[in-house]
Formats: C-alpha cells, sequence, structure tokens
C-alpha cells in the first residue's frame, strides 16, 4: 500500500520547482472528505480527509493527517498523556470508503473549485510531506483542539489557494467544550461526563471561527458558505459541489443502565439513608465515609494525572482539582488507623475546607462544570452537617 502510494505521489505530482506534467495539471480534482462520527472514544467527532483524483487516468488517492501507531512502545501512555505522535497518510480513494462503509459510517466529499494550478499546488504539496514522512519518518504532535487532522486539511487547502479564502462569519456563542459535548453525548452521556471531569476552564472561553473549526462536521459547514477571492478581486465559491459517497444512519446512543445524573442522584440518597440510620442507631457509619473518600481519590488520580502531566490542551486549567484531588487517598490509611485506635479523624474539617475550595473557585474561576459534580458536592455535603451535628448532639448529651 505504502509503496502503491509513493508511485503514485511521484507520477502524478511534479519534484519541488518543476514546471507541472502536462496531462496531469487540467485533470487534478480535489476534495474535502467529511466522515461520520463512529462510536469508539476516539472516532467521537468524526474525521477530515482530502482526495485527489485524476479525472482522466481515474487515478484517487485519499491523504489525511489522522494516522498513527498502536505498535509505537508504551502508545496508550503516550496517548493518554498526549504525547502521540500522527503523521500524514495515503490510502486509494476505494480502501478508505470500504473502510467507513465496514463501520456503517457515512462520508462527504466536497470538490473544491480550485483552479488547475492551485490543484497541483495542493497535490504538490501533500506529496512533498509524505516523501519527508517515507524517507525521513516525519511526525507531528498532535492537538486535538488547535492541530488535528481537520486543521490540518484546512490549512493545506488555504494554502493552496492563490488569492485569499474568505469563510463565514463563526457561529456565536461556541466554546470547546459545547462542541465537544454535542459530539459526546450523542454516543454516550457518560463519554460527556468523563469529558467534563477532565477538561478545564480553557474550553469554555468564546471561540471564533479557527477554534471551530477543530471539529470536522464544523469544518465541512464552514466550507459550504467559504468562497475564494482571487488577486483581481473576483469571487467563486469554495466548494463546487457535493455528494454522499458512503450514507448510513446516525451510530444510536451507546446504553448503559444509569445515566451519570441517575448514578449520582442514587448515590445521594444513599447517603441520605446512612445518615438516617446513624441518627436511629446513634453511631457513625465510617465505613461510608471511606468509600466516598476511595471514590473522590481514585478519580482525582486520574484528574490530577491529566493536570499536571498531560500534553493534552485544556485539562492543566481544570479548576476540579480543588475538590476531585488523590488527596483523600493519602489521607485514608491514617483515618482507618485513628478509627481502629478511637480518635478523630478531622473527616468533617478537611471535607469542609474541599468544599469551601470548590464554592471558592466559583467566584474566581470560569469553568462550567458538569451538574453531576454539584449532585455529588451535595453527598458531601449532607455527610459534612449529619455528622458534626451527631457528634454536637452526643457531646451535649454527655454534658
Amino acid at each position: 500500500m505504502l509503496l502503491f502510494a509513493v508511485i503514485w505521489l511521484l507520477a502524478m505530482t511534479p519534484a519541488p520547482g518543476a514546471e507541472p506534467h502536462s496531462g496531469t495539471k487540467d485533470t487534478l480534482e480535489v476534495s474535502l472528505l467529511t466522515c461520520a462520527p463512529g462510536s469508539n472514544v476516539y472516532e467521537l467527532y468524526g474525521h477530515t480527509a482530502l482526495r485527489v483524483r485524476n479525472t482522466v487516468s481515474g487515478e484517487d488517492m485519499v491523504f489525511n493527517y489522522g494516522i498513527f501507531d498502536f505498535r509505537t512502545p508504551h502508545f496508550a501512555w503516550r496517548f493518554m498523556m498526549g504525547r502521540t505522535d500522527y503523521i500524514l497518510g495515503a490510502v486509494p480513494f476505494s480502501h478508505f470508503v470500504l473502510s467507513y462503509m465496514k463501520e456503517g459510517r457515512s462520508v462527504e466529499a466536497q470538490v473544491l473549485n480550485l483552479t488547475p494550478d492551485e490543484c497541483t499546488r495542493l497535490s504538490t504539496s501533500l506529496a512533498e510531506t509524505f516523501r519527508k514522512v517515507c524517507n525521513e519518518g516525519w511526525t507531528y504532535r498532535y492537538n486535538f483542539l488547535y492541530d488535528n487532522c481537520t486543521t490540518r486539511a484546512i490549512d493545506e487547502i488555504t494554502r493552496a489557494v492563490k488569492g485569499q479564502v474568505k469563510w463565514p462569519s463563526a457561529e456565536r456563542g461556541k466554546t470547546f467544550r459545547g462542541i465537544i459535548n454535542e459530539h459526546a453525548a450523542e454516543a454516550s452521556p457518560w463519554y460527556r461526563f468523563g469529558q467534563d471531569l477532565i477538561l478545564g476552564a480553557e474550553t469554555d472561553a468564546p471561540i471564533g471561527l479557527r477554534g471551530q473549526m477543530f471539529a470536522p462536521l464544523y469544518a465541512a459547514r464552514f466550507a459550504d458558505s467559504a468562497s475564494i477571492i482571487t488577486p483581481d478581486g473576483q469571487i467563486r465559491p469554495l466548494v463546487k459541489s457535493k455528494t454522499m459517497v458512503a450514507e448510513f444512519a446516525t451510530h444510536a446512543e451507546i446504553r448503559f443502565p444509569l445515566s451519570p445524573m441517575a448514578a449520582c442522584c442514587l448515590l445521594l440518597l444513599l447517603t441520605i439513608a446512612v445518615c438516617t440510620g446513624e441518627w436511629h442507631k446513634g453511631k457513625i457509619r465510617h465505613w461510608f465515609d471511606n468509600l466516598l473518600l476511595l471514590l473522590m481519590g481514585s478519580t482525582g488520580c486520574i484528574v490530577a494525572l491529566l493536570f499536571f502531566l498531560s500534553e493534552h490542551p485544556a485539562v492543566g486549567s481544570n479548576a476540579l482539582i480543588l475538590l476531585i484531588n488523590p488527596l483523600p487517598l493519602v489521607y485514608l490509611p491514617w483515618k482507618i488507623w485513628r478509627e481502629r485506635h478511637h480518635r478523630e479523624t478531622y473527616f468533617t474539617q478537611i471535607i469542609a475546607v474541599l468544599l469551601c475550595l470548590f464554592c471558592a473557585s466559583r467566584l474566581f474561576i470560569f469553568q462550567k462544570f458538569p451538574a453531576e459534580i454539584y449532585v455529588l458536592a451535595l453527598c458531601l455535603l449532607v455527610r459534612v452537617i449529619s455528622e458534626t451535628l451527631f457528634k454536637k448532639n452526643i457531646t451535649t448529651s454527655l454534658s
């Protein structure tokens, strides 16, 4: 496959500085391909690629900047830490479409209204980059918000145009988090909740056109309304025509027995039930506090790992770390030891401090927290109030 792509590129595009091959210059057609979202986490936002077709010979290739190698050493760790390097891949169009058809994912082709020179310039740029991939091991550090398969494809188109591309106005009120949630919520509310837990304040700032085009479906929509302004002032639409080369129904939402909100509400009800039982039995259920600490600390490990070590954008501005962090796991063994020796554990004081920090962050940091977090915070608040009053009642009774 790789050899076929190299041979095709050598035949279809001139060397840098050379004149375009006669018989090739006027027969190239370039399309922007937009692939529908899939069911896997890394497929939630869809995909973008560029198709270069020779309308006379029928040679037809697809190039995309979304290729990564699962065999890379420590791939899972590097992927989680945002240290994954991607390359420009090339495959025959028929293979590309077939792979998406097997997954039941639609593919839309927008034929670009480029001049022969612009088509040649774009295909030459792809050829030069692909040669670097083959000969020099060229890669780029993938950034899912600012430098991905879609932004790279848009940049290739913009550079190839002689003149400028006039894009439509950005959609008002859009944020990275909002666009991410549009896609994640369609797949599963748990995907949406998980991403909301790790994304920080950076994703809640309003974004313009360039920011919104990180998402393939948005980029395709903007391309429909874009136009090319030539140096002599002539205007033509960027997209000449479009067609669905593969069409399927939207992927169904992944069903779980409980939504994140339902699970959190059940935890709140359990918290209230435990507190009520404590007042009836006259004894604090330390095991329930330990369970809450274990839940907070385990989730906090992921939040903290991404906050401090990951190169992924936006995870380092996550104010949730004030409430959801690994400190409960550090505190838990000490708490259990003091319980067994019938000593004060300071549980209510420590949780109260975390809740105060959480509330203070709402005043000084603009970040949209998922609604489920407020329910979890309410669980902790109920425990703090109940145990404080319970201990005060015992002290009053003894005195």
